[in-house]
C-alpha cells in the first residue's frame, strides 16, 4: 500500500514538472543518487519528503514563472538571463537664470523663477514666486510643479492629476 501511495505521489509531482524543472533536475541530481536508493522504511519516508519537496519546488517555480511573465522583465526562454529595463532619460536645456516661469493649473496661475544654485548638478534651481509655497526652492522643474500645486491638489482631492511633467507644466513668461 505504501509503495502504491508513493508511486501516486511521484506521478502527481512528475505530471506538473516544467521544462525548467527537468533542466534543474538534470543539472543537480546525478544518476547515481537515483539508482542507489534502498527501499528500507527510512528511505521510503525520505522519498516521500523529497517528492513533497519536488512538488513544492514545482509550485514555486510555476509561481515565479507566472510572475516573471506578468512583469515582462524576462525573456520567454529559460536559458537567457534577465535583462533589466533601461531608464529613459531626456536631456533638457534649462532656461537662463532670472527667467520667470508661469503655469496654469485648474484655473490658478503659478509663477516661479530660475535661480543660480551651486548645490545642484545643473547649477540652477526653481524658486516658487506665488501661492502657498512662495519662496521655496526646488532642484527640478517637476519638484517645483508638485510643490507649487500641492495645497490646491490636497484641498480639491486631485491627487497628482495633471502634474506629471514639470518641463511641460512651466513655460517662460512672455
Amino acid at each position: 500500500m505504501k509503495k502504491d501511495r508513493e508511486q501516486q505521489q511521484l506521478a502527481m509531482a512528475a505530471s506538473g514538472l516544467t521544462e525548467q524543472d527537468l533542466h534543474w533536475i538534470n543539472q543537480n541530481v546525478s544518476s547515481q543518487d537515483v539508482n542507489t536508493q534502498e527501499t528500507s522504511s527510512q528511505d521510503v519516508s525520505s522519498q516521500e519528503e523529497s517528492s513533497q519537496d519536488v512538488s513544492s519546488q514545482e509550485t514555486s517555480s510555476q509561481e515565479e514563472s507566472s510572475q516573471d511573465n506578468k512583469s515582462g522583465m524576462f525573456n520567454n526562454t529559460a536559458d537567457e538571463p534577465e535583462k533589466p529595463r533601461k531608464r529613459r532619460t531626456v536631456k533638457h536645456t534649462w532656461p537662463e537664470v532670472g527667467t520667470i516661469l508661469q503655469a496654469d493649473y485648474e484655473g490658478t496661475r503659478y509663477e516661479a523663477e530660475v535661480v543660480a544654485s551651486s548645490k545642484y548638478k545643473s547649477g540652477k534651481a526653481i524658486k516658487i514666486l506665488s501661492g502657498p509655497a512662495s519662496g521655496k526652492v526646488k532642484s527640478s522643474m517637476s519638484g517645483a510643479m508638485k510643490l507649487a500645486t500641492k495645497r490646491q491638489r490636497e484641498d480639491n482631492n486631485l491627487g497628482s492629476k495633471g502634474v506629471s511633467n514639470g518641463w511641460k507644466f512651466w513655460k517662460p513668461r512672455r
